[in-house]
């Protein structure tokens, strides 16, 4: 009896333990999801990610054919993860090496197509938005016939209502929206259940859960790839790619009209597209209100300074406020490297996905599009130990866009 209780006392230190050790160091791994010259694509861009309530992960990309540019025949791509609604436990914490299970490692399931070329022309800047009120899962692509043309493009939509295994016939929502270059990035859903999806230049919108869909006014600014977030105010933070900085602009009537726009002298960039989503709200049940931001920075650092890089597109890294955007002060880099594009989610443990572009350096030469990684990780460590989530009202909004 008294060894079979030293066993337990030993068990449960052990678990306190881990635990503990768990929450100073954080948790990260990564997976490469999306390689170039696989699965018949040349290369793969443009990242979008985002996860369900019942931890589905849905993962979009181009699948560009045979070269690497823009405006090639282009498929709209997906790899589907489901049953990642549990706690994040890692497999080194299971007993006797067994640890590779469906619990413990995410599972990916073959690459789909969701938009398929069949005459030559490209969809591209795929944007998923989920409606929460019913798990509706909503992806917009653009549509660019050959000879491709860098402009305003008609709008298609497909949905889902079964997690992303099968989707509906496109329809084209142009007549509503106008022509518009989407994101990319995701789309979010706001407290009053609107759902928006950020443009170049301006956002869409639909009030009736994605039967109808508006455009609202345009920025004052030069348009280019943007991405937008709600803020606990109800405003609507708009962010724009640029150099050396990005720029915002902000709405107070959920995208209707716009702020004069303002460079954030915080967010170096390299004229990069970068994700931006909601991680944490107070009124929630969480006690900090944080917002997550995510772009290669090193091609904006300031030339001999620490972490500067002549070559522009590295160092994909992701960045944390507590003020809704007026501060940034918490910064990891991912991956040192070659580093592009980006799209981020939230599971919901609270853990965080994102999935981004990289590649290799050659001397001169960089690659930052050989291939998308899709790398998951805790606050803990993000922050190295100095935060953690406390939730007093249950599991955190998936996605982060309600």
């Amino acid at each position: 009896m008294q060894s079979m209780r030293a066993t337990v006392l030993l068990g449960a230190a052990w678990m306190i333990f881990s635990a503990t050790a768990l929450r100073a160091q954080g948790l990260f791994e990564q997976t490469e999801l999306f390689i170039g010259g696989q699965d018949n694509y040349n290369t793969y861009r443009i990242p979008s990610l985002i996860c369900t309530r019942k931890g589905t992960v849905l993962a979009f990309s181009e699948g560009r054919r045979d070269q690497g540019g823009d405006g090639v025949p282009t498929d709209i791509v997906m790899k589907r993860s489901p049953g990642n609604a549990a706690k994040w436990t890692p497999p080194f914490l299971t007993l006797k090496g067994l640890g590779r299970t469906r619990q413990t490692v995410m599972t990916w399931l073959p690459l789909q197509v969701t938009f398929r070329s069949m005459h030559g022309e490209a969809y591209m800047n795929p944007v998923p938005v989920i409606d929460q009120s019913d798990g509706t899962i909503y992806l917009l692509a653009n549509y660019y016939p050959q000879p491709y043309k860098d402009a305003p493009a008609d709008i298609l939509l497909i949905k889902s209502t079964d997690e992303g295994a099968t989707w509906t016939t496109p329809i084209d929502i142009t007549p509503g929206t106008g022509k518009h270059e989407l994101g990319p990035g995701v789309g979010i859903q706001l407290q009053s259940g609107r759902l928006v999806v950020q443009t170049y230049d301006s956002v869409i919108f639909s009030d009736d859960h994605g039967k109808n869909w508006k455009s609202g006014t345009s920025v004052s600014w030069e348009p280019n790839e943007s991405q937008v977030v709600e803020l606990v105010d109800g405003s609507l933070m708009f962010n724009r790619r640029g150099s050396p900085s990005r720029t915002v602009a902000i709405s107070k009537d959920r995208g209707q009209t716009w702020s004069t726009p303002f460079v954030d002298p915080d967010l170096p960039d390299a004229d990069c597209e970068g994700s931006l989503i909601r991680f944490t709200r107070q009124d929630q049940g969480y006690a900090k209100n944080r917002l997550l931001f995510a772009n290669p920075v090193s091609g904006a650092i300031a030339a001999g300074s620490e972490g500067s890089d002549p070559r522009g597109r590295f160092n994909v890294t992701v960045r944390m406020s507590y003020d809704e955007g007026k501060t940034w002060p918490i910064e990891k880099t991912i991956l040192k490297g070659p580093g592009a594009y980006s799209s981020m989610t939230v599971f919901p443990d609270g853990s965080i996905g994102i999935l981004f572009e990289t590649g290799t350096a050659f001397g001169s030469f960089d690659d930052y599009a050989a291939k998308e990684v899709f790398a998951r990780f805790t606050l803990d460590w993000l922050t190295d130990g100095k935060d953690y989530l406390v939730n007093t009202t249950g599991p955190i909004n998936a996605s982060a866009t309600y």
